[in-house]
């Protein structure tokens, strides 16, 4: 596959197209499977609306992840088998129900792209589980990811963008941001692509408490044009 799931994504590199645009006619349907029939493993799949060789490619890359989270599942599936011979298992069986999901939405309104959050969530024991989201963006012109480095090109633009989310979230005390240096924006952040500019995708714990979840900050594209 394209893309290595799980930080980083896909690492194609291409140019952002700058008059491609999609009609309401070659609107993607996006439809629902499950990764070898697991209720509990969502991803989703093209089947009308761009070029079959489109499709085929967006879809390509998304069974990859299903595969990844198939994988992740029988890890462990297998990993809690063996932690249950344990004593402390056997003590507390309540806490050795390990969990593995994935979920995903369909986001973004920029409409030559066809940008998905995809989500995985894993529980092994302790106060809670942990998750990562992926932001995934296909052009619907060539159906290949964009990553952030089409977008964001030089260093420059990068600071920019780390110097705009800082002031914005500085005197917000819902998040840990209380100088330039706790945002971190690189060529591994996940992003969302939206109409007038992006969205950058922060892990738990990154910049808030876990409780807050994944936030997805705005950038407008004027900042780093």
């Amino acid at each position: 596959m394209k893309k290595s799931w799980f930080i980083p994504l896909l690492s194609a590199t291409l140019l952002l197209p700058s008059t491609f645009s999609v009609d309401a006619a070659t609107k993607p349907t996006v439809i629902t499977k499950y990764a070898k029939e697991k209720k509990t493993l969502k991803y989703p799949y093209v089947t009308k609306g761009p070029s079959t060789s489109v499709q085929k490619t967006i879809n390509a890359d998304l069974t990859d992840f299903s595969k990844f989270a198939y994988e992740n599942y029988l890890e462990i599936e297998a990993f809690e088998k063996e932690e249950r011979k344990t004593s402390y298992c056997k003590k507390n069986p309540s806490m050795c129900n390990y969990t593995y999901s994935t979920s995903y939405k369909v986001t973004g309104n920029n409409t030559s792209y066809l940008t998905f959050t995809l989500s995985d969530y894993s529980y092994t024991g302790g106060a809670h589980g942990f998750g990562y989201k992926y932001g995934v963006n296909y052009s619907l012109k060539t159906g290949k990811e964009v990553p952030i480095t089409s977008v964001l090109k030089t260093s420059t633009q990068f600071k920019k963008v780390e110097k705009y989310i800082y002031n914005k979230l500085k005197n917000n005390d819902d998040y840990f941001v209380d100088t330039l240096g706790d945002v971190d924006v690189s060529k591994k952040s996940e992003y969302l692509m939206m109409k007038d500019g992006i969205k950058v995708v922060f892990q738990s714990y990154e910049i808030a408490p876990y409780s807050t979840g994944q936030p997805e900050i705005f950038v407008p594209k004027s900042v780093y044009n």
